[in-house]
């Protein structure tokens, strides 16, 4: 996986751009809370994909998340919860990235103190996209190593 050279966040002009879902992954052994980040694509004249999948490189290597083929490095605590909102610390000086509402389930397994694994998806992905769609993109995208995941909990201090 190559970063770009600079290893600054994006501003929050371009986190505000970013798609989050949330989800839980069962089995008989252990729940995982889950964060898939994409992004929807143009939407501003100043937009390409080209420099959105940079913005969204630059964020992954500031939440310092691994290669989507190897074992999700442990990123530390970047989720933050108060009253029921979910944000991601993703290096900002300043800002973090709030989290569209999570359902309630979510919220109580990672305020539990669960892992929470992060998945962030380099090439854009509609906001249209069905479950089809998006499981291809996913796909096509781990296959061109455009994937890249890490685990984080809550941070306990802000």
């Amino acid at each position: 996986m190559t970063m770009p050279s600079t290893s600054s966040p994006p501003g929050p002009g371009f986190v505000i751009g970013v798609a989050a879902a949330t989800g839980i992954r069962r089995t008989p052994a252990y729940a995982l809370a889950r964060m898939l980040i994409t992004h929807p694509g143009p939407r501003r004249d100043s937009e390409t994909v080209e420099s959105i999948e940079d913005g969204m490189r630059r964020l992954a290597a500031a939440l310092r998340l691994g290669p989507g083929h190897e074992e999700p490095p442990v990123i530390g605590g970047r989720l933050l919860v108060r009253h029921g909102i979910a944000a991601l610390d993703y290096g900002h000086a300043e800002y973090v990235m709030t989290v569209p509402p999570p359902s309630p389930d979510w919220l109580t397994l990672v305020e539990r103190g669960a892992a929470c694994r992060v998945c962030l998806v380099f090439a854009p992905l509609a906001l249209t996209a069905d479950q089809a769609e998006t499981d291809a993109h996913l796909r096509d995208s781990f296959e061109r190593g455009s994937v890249v995941w890490g685990t984080t909990y809550v941070r306990r201090r802000f």
